[in-house]
């Protein structure tokens, strides 16, 4: 359950899959945000993982999904918006989390190559849970192959 009011998290990053998905656009999307025209476009990556802490998730698998943050909108009220992390077990095959991270545009292409040949581990902070959704206030990747202690 994704209820503690502030909860850490590591990942084993497992496969690595995606990059840009184009698709034709529906009718409601405004044609300011259509790509030539008529479609639309994403750049994402997909990640499997394992969960490694805490303890009470460890070893439920993961779904991560990287995506680029265009802009960075900041508020009074609220931190920026890094991603959410949910709890899909009667969602998902496996019973799995799934994770949405945004990465600065202007990073993207470092993340991409980092993620191909070095990172082996995502620790994450999420905040705010509902038992199901946590808003994600911080996040890292790393080459650490060590285990947590």
């Amino acid at each position: 359950m994704l209820t503690e009011a502030r909860q850490d998290f590591l990942v084993e990053l497992g496969r690595c899959d995606g990059g840009l998905g184009v698709m034709p656009c529906p009718p409601s999307v405004p044609k300011a945000h259509r790509f030539q025209g008529g479609l639309i476009y994403t750049r994402m990556i997909d990640i499997k993982g394992r969960v490694l802490a805490p303890q009470a998730l460890a070893g439920r698998p993961i779904r991560v999904w990287l995506s680029q943050l265009q802009k960075w909108h900041f508020s009074r009220n609220a931190p920026p918006y890094l991603g959410t992390l949910s709890d899909r077990t009667n969602e998902l095959p496996g019973g799995g989390l799934e994770a949405s991270l945004y990465i600065p545009e202007a990073a993207w292409l470092p993340a991409v190559e980092c993620l191909a040949t070095i990172w082996k581990r995502l620790k994450m902070t999420g905040a705010d849970g509902d038992g199901f959704t946590m808003t994600l206030v911080d996040f890292s990747f790393s080459s650490d192959e060590q285990p947590p202690t």
